[in-house]
C-alpha cells in the first residue's frame, strides 16, 4: 500500500511540475507614463489651471472593468503626474456630459457610499503583490488602504492632501501624496507600478487606465508603469499621535458615576525605506464599537471582529494560518470563569474584569527591495484581578484571573516571481508565573505558473504547549491546495489534516481540531453582458470530512451557489447544501470519543438585493432546511434590510433577522455514573430575533454623527431529554432539569467625530449596554423587552482627542 501511495504522490508531483513548466502565451503589455519633476507645486484646489500642469504627459484611453470588461470607456478621463522633493501629485480631469447627475453622497472617512470616486493605486516596488490605494470622491471624502495580495486593508491610514471641484465638464481632483505616506526603494531611478480607477456611479461603470482582466487572478499585478521619478529619497518617517480621553461611566446598580482620565501615545518610525516601527504606549480602547453578542449553543467559540485600530492596521503580514487572532491580547482573562469556584462562604463577586489590561504593544513590518517581508510583534498584559467581598464583614480580597503575559510573533515572507511567495512564522505566549509556554511554528507557500493560470498552495504548522507540572502537548496541521485560477471556468482541490492535539488558541483562533477534510470546488464566472443580464456566476463544492484520531467518517456535503446580476442592478441568488448520507457529529457531545448521529439533510436559501443608486433599496434573504430522517429538524431563517437615503448627508437602514430551529438536538449536560460518562442530549426549539437600526448624518467631509442600536433576543426551550449511546443514537431518560435559556443583548453606540486637522480627531462617544440571561422563557416580545430594560445597564460617555504630529512637517516649518 505504501508503494501505491508513493506512486500516486510522484504522479501528482509530475503533473504539477508539467503544468508549472508550461510556456506563457504572454500577458497583456503594460501601459507606461512619465512623471515630470517640478520645483513649484500647484495650489491643491482641484482646479487643473496652474501653469505647472501644461505640457505634462497625459494618461488617457481608459478601459472598462465593469460592466463590459475590456471595452473602451464611455467617459473620457485624463490624468497627469508631477513630483517634487517631498511628494507625488496627480491631477485628473473626469469628463461627464451631465455634471448635475454626478453622484456625490457624503460619508465618513474610509467609507464609500453611493458616489463616484477616483482611486490611485501605487505599487512602489512594482512587485504586483503590495500597493497603496488613495481614493477621493466628488464630495471630497478620502479613503485609503494598504493592499496586500489583492486584499484592501482600509484600517491603514495615511496623511495626504486632496481637493475636488465640479464644473461644466465634469469633475476634477488634485491628490498630493507625501513620500512619508509611501514606502519605496532607496535608488536614484524609480519605476513604480501605477493604476488609476474611476467609478461613474450614475451608470455603474468602472474604468481603469491599465486594463484589468476579470478572468486574471490578481488586480495589483495588472497595473501600468510610472517612470521619470529620479533622485527622490525616502524621508524620515517619524510621527507621534498622543491622545487624552475622559470617561464618565455609570452602572444602574451603583449610585456613583465613575470618572476616569486616560492618556497615552502611538508612535510610528520608519526604520528605513522598507520597514516601520509602530508602538502603542498606554492604550485606550474604550471607544471601540460594541460586539454583537449572540446566544452560543455550539461547542465552538464565537469569533468576534477586531475593531481596535492598532491591531487592524499594518497587520497583514501576521495573517498566517489563523495563528494570530489579536482579540486574544487584552481579551477575556484565562481564569475569569474560575472565580466563582474560589468563593468562600458569604462571599460575592463585586468585580470581575472581562478584559486583561494591555501595558503596551509594538510591531515592526515592511518589505524590502528584494521582496522580503518581515513582521515582528510584541505585546504585554499586566496582572488582572477579580474582587470578591464578604457580605457580612464587608472585607474584600483579590483573585488573580490572568497573570502577566507576553505575546510575540515573528514572520518572514519572501515574494517570488509570478506573484508567488513563501512564509515562515512563529508565535509564542509566555506566562512566567505559571511557567507556561505556548509555541506555534509554521510555513505557508503559494506558487503560480508563468501565465498565472494555475496555483499550488500549502501550509504546515506545529503547535506545542508546555505547562508546569503537566505533560507537553504537541499537535500538527497541514493543508495542500491546487487549482486553476484563470478564466471563466476555474476549479480547486484542497486536502486539510488537523491532529487532535493541535491547538494554536493561546494567540490564534481554531474552532475545531481532530479533522481530515477534502474539498473539490468548481467555479463559473461570466461578466460579459448578455440581454438583460450583466453577470452570472455559480459554484459547486463537494466536501468530505472525517475524524483524525481515531479515523472515522463524519459527513459528506454538496454545496451550491448561483448569482445573477441584471442590467437594472438588481442581484438575485440561490444557495444551499445537501447531505445524502447520515453524519456523525464528534464535537456536540463535548466528551472525547462520543458522537451524535444525525440524519441526511437538505438546505436551501435565496436572496435579492436592489439597486443602491436609488434613494430606497432593500435586501431580502430567506432560508429553509430539513433533516430527511426521523429526528424532524427544521430550520427557518429570514432577513430583511431596507435602507433609505434622505439626502447626500443623511442615510438610515433597518435590519430585521429572525431564525427558528425545530427539534434541534444538542448537548445539555454530562455526569459520571459508575465510572462511565453519561451525556444528556436535549430536543429543543431555538429561536432568535435581531433588530438593528443604523444611521449617519454627515455634516461635511470632516465631521459626522453615526448611530447603531441593536437588540438581540434568543431562546432555547427544551422539549425532551435523552442519553447518548456509544453508536451515536439516543435512549430515553428521566432527566428533566430546567436548562431553558432566555438571552438578551441590547447596545447603543453613538459617535460624533471631527477630523479637525490632518490625522487628528475629536471623538465623543455614548455607549449603552444591557445583557441578561435567565431560565424563564419570555413568549411575548414586548414583555421580554420590558424585562430587558429592567436589567442592569451600563452607560459610558467619553471624549477623546488625538493629535497627529509629523516630524518632517515640523522640520520644514523650522
Amino acid at each position: 500500500m505504501f508503494t501505491t501511495t508513493m506512486k500516486r504522490v510522484l504522479l501528482l508531483f509530475c503533473l504539477i511540475t508539467i503544468v508549472f513548466a508550461l510556456p506563457a502565451h504572454g500577458l497583456a503589455p503594460k501601459k507606461e507614463l512619465t512623471a515630470v519633476r517640478v520645483t513649484t507645486k500647484p495650489v491643491i484646489d482641484g482646479n487643473l489651471i496652474d501653469e505647472v500642469w501644461k505640457g505634462i504627459p497625459i494618461a488617457t484611453n481608459f478601459i472598462q472593468f465593469e460592466p463590459s470588461n475590456g471595452k473602451p470607456s464611455n467617459f473620457k478621463t485624463e490624468a497627469k503626474f508631477i513630483y517634487t522633493d517631498h511628494s507625488i501629485i496627480v491631477g485628473v480631469m473626469m469628463y461627464d456630459n451631465n455634471p448635475d447627475g454626478i453622484l456625490k453622497e457624503l460619508s465618513k472617512r474610509d467609507d464609500l457610499n453611493n458616489t463616484d470616486f477616483l482611486s490611485l493605486v501605487i505599487d512602489p516596488f512594482n512587485t504586483g503583490l503590495d500597493a497603496f490605494e488613495f481614493i477621493v470622491t466628488p464630495a471630497g471624502v478620502q479613503w485609503d488602504a494598504k493592499v496586500v495580495k489583492g486584499n484592501e486593508d482600509s484600517s491603514w491610514n495615511a496623511v495626504w492632501n486632496s481637493a475636488v471641484i465640479i464644473n461644466e465638464k465634469g469633475w476634477s481632483t488634485e491628490m498630493e501624496i507625501p513620500y512619508s505616506a509611501l514606502r519605496f526603494p532607496a535608488k536614484e531611478i524609480q519605476e513604480w507600478g501605477i493604476n488609476i480607477v474611476r467609478n461613474i456611479q450614475s451608470v455603474r461603470e468602472k474604468v481603469t487606465w491599465n486594463f484589468i482582466d476579470k478572468e486574471e487572478d490578481g488586480w495589483v499585478s495588472q497595473s501600468g508603469v510610472l517612470k521619470g521619478i529620479e533622485n527622490v529619497h525616502p524621508p524620515v518617517r517619524l510621527s507621534f499621535t498622543p491622545y487624552f480621553s475622559t470617561y464618565f461611566d455609570k452602572s444602574s446598580d451603583k449610585s456613583a458615576v465613575d470618572v476616569n482620565y486616560r492618556g497615552g501615545m502611538d508612535l510610528k518610525y520608519g526604520i528605513n525605506e522598507s520597514y516601520t516601527l509602530d508602538m502603542m504606549l498606554i492604550p485606550d480602547f474604550g471607544q471601540v464599537q460594541s460586539d454583537d453578542e449572540i446566544l452560543n449553543l455550539s461547542p465552538f467559540e464565537v469569533k468576534f471582529d477586531e475593531n481596535r485600530q492598532f491591531f487592524t492596521e499594518a497587520t497583514e503580514l501576521f495573517d498566517r494560518g489563523e495563528i494570530f487572532y489579536s482579540r486574544r491580547i487584552g481579551g477575556r482573562p484565562v481564569y475569569m470563569d474560575d472565580v466563582e469556584d474560589q468563593l468562600n462562604e458569604n462571599e460575592d463577586i463585586t468585580e470581575n474584569p472581562i478584559e486583561a489590561k494591555i501595558i503596551n504593544a509594538t510591531k515592526i513590518s515592511g518589505r524590502n527591495t528584494k521582496g522580503l517581508g518581515i513582521g515582528v510583534f510584541n505585546a504585554m498584559t499586566k496582572n488582572t484581578y477579580a474582587e470578591v467581598t464578604d457580605t457580612l464583614t464587608g472585607d474584600s480580597r483579590k483573585v488573580k484571573t490572568q497573570p502577566f503575559s507576553n505575546y510575540n510573533m515573528l514572520v518572514f515572507d519572501q515574494s517570488l516571481k509570478n506573484e508567488s511567495y513563501v512564509s515562515l512564522f512563529n508565535t509564542n505566549v509566555y506566562m512566567p508565573e505559571l511557567d507556561y509556554v505556548a509555541n506555534v511554528s509554521g510555513t505557508e507557500f503559494e506558487f503560480r505558473n508563468k501565465e498565472r493560470s494555475y496555483c499550488l498552495k500549502g501550509t504546515g504548522i506545529v503547535s506545542a504547549r508546555f505547562g508546569k507540572g503537566e505533560s507537553d502537548e504537541i499537535g500538527h496541521y497541514h493543508e495542500l491546495e491546487f487549482g486553476r485560477i484563470k478564466g471563466k471556468f476555474t476549479w480547486d482541490f484542497y486536502h486539510r489534516m488537523i491532529s487532535d492535539k493541535y491547538n494554536p488558541n493561546d494567540m490564534g483562533y481554531l474552532s475545531r481540531n481532530n479533522l481530515i477534510n477534502n474539498n473539490l470546488e468548481f467555479y463559473y464566472n461570466n461578466s460579459e453582458p448578455k440581454g438583460s443580464i450583466l453577470a452570472r456566476n455559480w459554484n459547486l463544492r463537494f466536501n468530505h470530512e472525517a475524524r483524525y484520531a481515531p479515523a472515522r467518517f463524519s459527513c459528506f456535503t454538496i454545496f451550491y451557489d448561483a448569482h445573477v446580476k441584471f442590467k437594472s442592478y438588481t442581484d438575485v441568488g440561490i444557495y444551499g447544501n445537501f447531505r445524502p448520507l447520515h453524519q456523525y457529529d464528534w464535537d456536540e457531545p463535548r466528551v472525547d470519543g462520543l458522537k451524535l448521529r444525525k440524519g441526511s439533510s437538505a438546505f436551501a436559501g435565496a436572496w435579492i438585493s436592489t439597486d443602491y443608486r436609488k434613494a430606497f433599496a432593500i435586501d431580502i434573504r430567506g432560508e429553509y432546511g430539513k433533516r430527511l430522517s426521523n429526528d424532524n429538524l427544521q430550520v427557518f431563517e429570514f432577513e430583511i434590510e431596507p435602507r433609505y437615503r434622505f439626502s447626500d448627508r443623511f442615510v438610515m437602514s433597518y435590519q430585521l433577522e429572525w431564525g427558528r430551529n425545530l427539534n434541534d438536538l444538542g448537548y445539555v449536560d454530562d455526569e459520571e455514573i459508575n465510572g462511565k460518562t453519561t451525556v444528556y442530549i436535549g430536543d429543543r426549539t431555538n429561536s432568535y430575533l435581531e433588530n438593528k437600526l443604523t444611521g449617519s448624518f454627515i455634516f461635511n467631509n470632516k465631521s459626522s454623527l453615526s448611530m447603531k442600536v441593536r437588540h438581540y433576543w434568543a431562546k432555547a426551550e427544551y422539549n425532551s431529554f435523552h442519553t447518548l449511546r456509544s453508536d451515536g443514537g439516543l435512549n430515553s431518560t428521566d432527566y428533566n432539569e430546567n436548562n431553558d435559556i432566555n438571552f438578551n443583548s441590547f447596545t447603543i453606540d453613538m459617535v460624533y467625530s471631527w477630523r479637525f486637522a490632518p490625522g487628528s480627531e475629536l471623538a465623543v462617544v455614548w455607549k449603552n449596554t444591557i445583557s441578561s440571561e435567565d431560565d424563564k422563557i419570555a413568549h411575548r416580545f414586548v414583555n421580554n423587552l420590558k424585562d430587558t430594560f429592567d436589567a442592569a445597564q451600563f452607560n459610558s460617555l467619553s471624549v477623546k482627542v488625538i493629535y497627529y504630529i509629523d516630524y518632517m512637517s515640523l522640520k520644514r516649518k523650522g
